[in-house]
């Protein structure tokens, strides 16, 4: 008896179960451990029918980080568009990357952590992956250039930022027996700790 075609809906649906499992997968063994026979008995299907929906792993882990990069890209975008101040936007945007790591941290672990085996490459070679990194960039900019902060150099400074929020959350994601307390304050304080330190004397909160 064939098999009944697939709708587009029932592909994208079940393509969701697929990366949240995978996701889980690379949580608790690492993306090593990610193998498509292993994911799909673990969602009690065979591998010949997870490759109906991803024909490799690659295609797998590329379409999880999409998806999870397009979500990332929403939220600055908003802060980005509706922003009235630059400071406040980094606060707003450095804040929302924390949560989005915060909230999953199997995503997280699975975007930042585990992928070091080149199977996002094609998604490097697309200038929207960049762009929530590059929006920071420019309302550190926005804000040097309106005496808010003092930087020869707003490019390392939005390294020197994100790097810091960025390893926070991969600490709370990673060593679990360790107490950081409150993380999202202590993401507050990080923030707050980068921006007095570039802060003009005398220059406005």
């Amino acid at each position: 008896m064939p098999r009944q075609a697939l709708s587009d809906d029932d592909i994208r649906n079940f393509r969701k179960t697929i990366l949240s499992a995978a996701a889980t997968i690379v949580g608790r063994e690492g993306l090593g451990q990610l193998s498509m026979r292993g994911l799909a008995d673990s969602l009690g299907m065979t591998a010949g029918a997870l490759y109906r929906y991803y024909p490799s792993k690659q295609d797998l882990i590329v379409d999880f980080c999409r998806d999870a990069i397009t979500e990332l890209r929403n939220r600055f975008d908003e802060i980005h568009r509706t922003a009235d101040n630059p400071l406040s936007a980094v606060r707003s945007m450095m804040k929302a990357y924390a949560r989005f790591g915060l909230e999953d941290r199997d995503r997280f672990r699975m975007l930042f952590l585990e992928n070091d085996q080149g199977l996002t490459s094609p998604l490097m070679e697309d200038e929207a992956t960049m762009l929530p990194y590059r929006q920071l960039a420019e309302q550190i900019a926005k804000a040097a250039a309106a005496g808010l902060i003092a930087t020869s150099d707003s490019e390392r400074s939005t390294q020197i930022i994100w790097a810091g929020v960025h390893g926070i959350v991969t600490l709370a994601s990673t060593f679990n027996d360790f107490d950081f307390g409150n993380v999202d304050q202590l993401v507050d304080e990080k923030i707050e700790l980068f921006i007095s330190g570039l802060r003009p004397q005398g220059a406005a909160q």
